[in-house]
């Protein structure tokens, strides 16, 4: 198939041609499959694609782009899943082996995305139940940074993030319990927002995350991501926690962001060992922002300082994992234990040790960092920090020390619940991306797009592909 560059645009540009009679969606389909053909074996950006429900899709939608009346807010627009998220007639395995075979209904999301007229590509990789900053599983061959394809893609929406980044789409769903949106749009270099919680419900089969975990879009623009928040965020009955006020997304290309008070912090106050170069660039986002008129005050935000553990060898967390697979597959540790992975064994093997009284402590405890960070940002409008260093190589990645504190520059907002955006702001010395975090308060989540937006006006980052977008005969490993 001829390549007629269709992948080179952004969501808001694809229903702009769409509208003119430029092209059609199944044209755009077909192109973005064939790109996934001959990338995904690089890149293993995709464990499953949706090719005929997203040809019959895209016709439907190129159906209604030929008749008169209003139109759906993503009508003919590709989008994939991560595999942690439903989607009916397709296997969702969570990235591990004992669900190679499930199948469940849409979840609620999804079932936005198709009335609002997207057309589902297919579903994204991940680590074994999203366990990990960098996708590997037993399902397929590890995931690869296009950058350079000896480095990770990040995780745990890591297929999300190389696929949007090589052209295979412009718009990856993810979650975000600790930074899987964020961690994997820095690493590829593309745009990544963690929404305010429950902005979109989570409303699925599966949720091994409850109280953290964050469903949000990943793209190459702030206004795809604006565009896809637009709609399908909005509250829904069977969560009772995403029964909160409605915004206006597409708001946020209105007025500016001057006067806004911006802390900035190089470490959180803990003196994380970070990359000289990414610290650079976040002076250089500070300067930035100064001469876009904010006001820039150094600040460290509240941090957690305690570890992540009821009790030695006990991530806190582990007894959510285990009763989401328990609820799904009944005695399933002693069906399946010998089929997990090296990241997710030892952590389900200690799943029902979790206690509920030290389960509750640290709940108790979120929900306090919580009040301190939304009393901390009443003297701040926005905080500017690092997002993570160049890509790791992934001979060097090992396994992850649960019990530790939170060190990371993307977790506690998960745990705060404030909105987060990873923005790309250049390049490192090893030709890796590199970005910046901004974090808004609770709610903000046009505002922080703004913020996003003043970045991508004043340092546009969607025209920068990957040598193997423009010539995919590199996607070899």
């Amino acid at each position: 198939m001829a390549d007629a560059g269709f992948w080179r645009l952004s969501a808001a540009q694809l229903l702009e041609g769409y509208a003119h009679h430029e092209f059609s969606p199944v044209e755009v389909v077909r192109e973005l499959f064939d790109r996934a053909e001959q990338l995904n074996p690089a890149l293993s950006a995709f464990l499953a694609m949706n090719t005929d429900d997203a040809l019959s899709a895209a016709q439907t939608a190129e159906n209604v782009w030929m008749g008169s009346g209003e139109k759906p807010a993503l009508c003919g627009v590709p989008v994939s899943i991560k595999d942690s998220i439903e989607v009916e007639g397709m296997p969702t395995t969570y990235g591990s082996l004992p669900f190679k075979d499930n199948r469940q209904p849409d979840a609620e999301l999804v079932r936005r995305i198709r009335a609002a007229g997207g057309v589902i590509t297919g579903k994204t990789n991940l680590p074994e139940f999203a366990l990990h900053g960098a996708v590997d599983n037993l399902l397929s061959p590890v995931g690869r940074n296009p950058w350079n394809l000896d480095h990770t893609c990040g995780g745990s929406s890591g297929g999300a993030g190389n696929s949007v980044a090589t052209g295979m789409g412009p718009i990856g769903i993810g979650t975000d319990s600790g930074g899987s949106i964020r961690m994997p749009a820095a690493a590829n270099g593309i745009y990544g927002i963690k929404p305010s919680y429950q902005r979109i419900p989570a409303v699925q089969t599966w949720r091994a995350a409850p109280g953290r975990s964050h469903n949000g879009p990943l793209t190459r623009t702030v206004r795809d991501a604006a565009l896809l928040l637009q709609a399908i965020s909005g509250a829904d009955a069977r969560d009772g926690e995403s029964n909160v006020p409605p915004v206006d997304y597409m708001s946020f290309a209105d007025g500016d962001i001057r006067g806004m008070r911006v802390a900035l912090s190089y470490d959180f106050g803990r003196g994380f060992a970070m990359d000289a170069e990414a610290l650079k660039f976040v002076r250089e986002a500070a300067q930035l922002l100064a001469e876009l008129g904010c006001e820039i005050i150094e600040a460290d935000p509240p941090t957690l300082h305690e570890p992540e553990e009821l009790e030695p060898g006990v991530w806190a967390y582990a007894g959510d994992h285990y009763a989401a697979a328990e609820a799904m597959i009944p005695g399933f540790l002693e069906k399946h234990i010998d089929d997990l992975g090296a990241h997710a064994r030892p952590l389900y093997e200690r799943g029902p040790d979790a206690k509920a009284w030290q389960y509750r402590r640290i709940v108790r405890r979120n929900r306090a960092f919580g009040l301190e960070m939304q009393a901390w940002f009443r003297d701040f409008d926005f905080l500017l920090s690092p997002s993570i260093g160049p890509a790791a190589k992934l001979a060097d990645i090992g396994l992850r020390d649960r019990s530790r504190a939170l060190v990371s520059f993307t977790s506690p907002f998960n745990h705060t619940y404030n909105p987060a955006a990873a923005i790309p702001f250049g390049f490192h010395s090893s030709g890796l991306p590199l970005g910046v975090q901004v974090v808004g308060r609770l709610r903000d989540d046009v505002g922080v797009l703004r913020m996003s937006a003043a970045f991508e006006k004043a340092n546009p980052w969607a025209h920068r592909w990957p040598a193997m977008a423009d010539d995919m005969s590199l996607a070899k490993i």
